[in-house]
């Protein structure tokens, strides 16, 4: 080095080892490449590669946070888990009675475990399935194949139908393609419903619905609280005889009782997968919580269709005391 040349970075280059550590760091922690992927998109050695991703942990570029499961809600999720054979129950604190803040990024940190590059992934819609979505993470695999287990709703709370929760999933994961089920979830008639199923375009989605590998369920109750009773798809007439067949609550706009067997009072005028389809998807993930919805989740539960429940703590003590 000559006489008098300082050792010291420029800013600029100071600038670009920074934007690098972000990029490095980036692929690394959010779009899952390895070192040696990295290096040679980057031209660097893969020795500079870690060396960077441990610089990126020690200024503060990466935090790494880990947040164990309280204890209670690990024994509530295991006793659930049992009680139900289900493969999981996932439990989730909550710092206010009504807010799914914390259950929805749960939810979205555990449903980002399961996807894989190339999966067929079957939505369903809801208020907590929009949160939950909300919360996933970009990136982190590719080529997703989403299909709507259920046709849309008229006139709903803003941003949770299938359709718009499809677009923003797909749009989290590059090359991720959408399936849409252009129907109502529930129609007026079933000559109206056998119209729309002559639809070579409704059939095909309906079809590769049937063949998703994981699906994201919500759990709606019986009452006036329900989307489909707000959405004016579910008339007085058609809630009252749901009620004297037994309902408590419904999944995909399909309704069921206590005991979990179909309240079939509107199966005939309802456009989306069957029982039958959606039980054999190999992971079912209903993300539901709430103690008005107490009595809906017990009966979904009981279905036989669902394999992992999210939820919060007050409902799975709700549940466990029932």
């Amino acid at each position: 080095m000559a006489t008098g040349q300082s050792s010291r970075a420029t800013p600029a280059a100071g600038g670009r080892v920074t934007d690098l550590l972000v990029e490095v760091a980036r692929r690394f922690y959010l779009v899952g490449e390895t070192q040696v992927q990295i290096a040679r998109d980057l031209g660097l050695d893969p020795s500079t590669v870690s060396r960077y991703l441990k610089r990126a942990r020690d200024e503060g570029v990466v935090r790494v946070e880990i947040r164990p499961p309280m204890r209670r809600n690990a024994d509530l999720g295991r006793q659930l888990a049992d009680g139900f054979q289900l493969f999981r129950v996932v439990v989730a604190a909550v710092d206010e009675e009504g807010d799914i803040s914390s259950l929805a990024d749960i939810a979205a940190d555990y449903v980002g475990t399961l996807l894989r590059n190339g999966m067929r992934v079957g939505l369903g819609w809801g208020s907590t399935l929009s949160a939950t979505v909300g919360c996933m993470e970009p990136g982190t695999v590719s080529d997703l194949i989403i299909t709507q287990l259920a046709g849309g709703q008229s006139d709903p709370v803003p941003g949770i139908q299938g359709h718009e929760l499809a677009r923003l999933l797909a749009s989290l994961y590059p090359g991720s393609l959408v399936h849409y089920l252009h129907a109502p979830s529930i129609v007026d008639s079933p000559a109206i419903k056998e119209a729309i199923l002559s639809d070579s375009s409704v059939q095909a989605a309906l079809a590769m619905a049937a063949q998703s590998e994981l699906a994201l369920v919500g759990i709606g109750e019986i009452g006036s609280n329900a989307t489909l009773w707000r959405s004016s798809q579910v008339t007085r007439a058609d809630l009252e005889s749901l009620i004297a067949d037994g309902a408590v609550g419904s999944m995909n706009g399909r309704f069921f009782g206590r005991d979990g067997k179909p309240a079939g009072h509107l199966d005939e005028r309802t456009v989306a997968i069957e029982w039958a389809q959606l039980d054999a998807i190999p992971i079912v993930v209903a993300v539901a919580a709430g103690l008005p919805k107490v009595e809906a989740i017990l009966g979904a539960l009981r279905s036989g269709c669902v394999d992992v429940l999210i939820t919060d703590e007050p409902t799975a003590t709700a549940l466990t005391e029932r």
